[in-house]
């Protein structure tokens, strides 16, 4: 089964972003960045405090999920925001075990996965069915689903820079 990773970053005043799906092991299947963005000081003022959010899900995250040729069922990220961009993107991180006894008191569209070292809240954009919890299950039993964020954190700095 092949996963999809998505994340978008601001990095010296330039929104990047970019996908990166993995198979089963972990090892790069596809890969697809957006060149940085710089907005004008005019669109800073005209969209305000939601500019971040504007350029991470309409621009950046919504053409990279267009533009992958091999889709994968899940997408995986490490930016909240980025949950508006499709149905198919999950939030995740990391989820403390004296968290755990509070997991009764979550969201409809949130849920945490316990697993042998840790455990993993995810958030999706709408409501997480049970088959759809077995399939993140699964996939996080597998392989270590937080160490691909580091590779695309660096590979979007190295982006920004060159």
């Amino acid at each position: 089964m092949k996963v999809g990773y998505i994340s978008a970053k601001k990095i010296d005043e330039k929104y990047v972003g970019a996908v990166l799906i993995v198979d089963e092991l972990g090892i790069p299947q596809e890969f697809k960045y957006t060149e940085p963005v710089s907005p004008t000081p005019l669109q800073k003022i005209l969209y305000g405090k939601s500019l971040e959010l504007y350029l991470t899900v309409e621009i950046i995250a919504k053409s990279l999920l267009k533009s992958v040729e091999q889709k994968p069922e899940i997408f995986l990220t490490d930016n909240i925001s980025l949950v508006e961009a499709s149905d198919q993107v999950y939030y995740v991180s990391p989820y403390g075990t004296s968290k755990l006894e509070q997991s009764q008191n979550l969201e409809p569209n949130e849920c945490v996965i316990p697993l042998q070292n840790e455990s993993l809240k995810l958030v999706s954009k709408s409501n997480l069915t049970q088959d759809k919890i077995e399939k993140l299950k699964k996939i996080m039993e597998e392989f270590d689903v937080m160490e691909p964020f580091q590779r695309l954190s660096k590979a979007l700095e190295f982006v920004c820079r060159s």
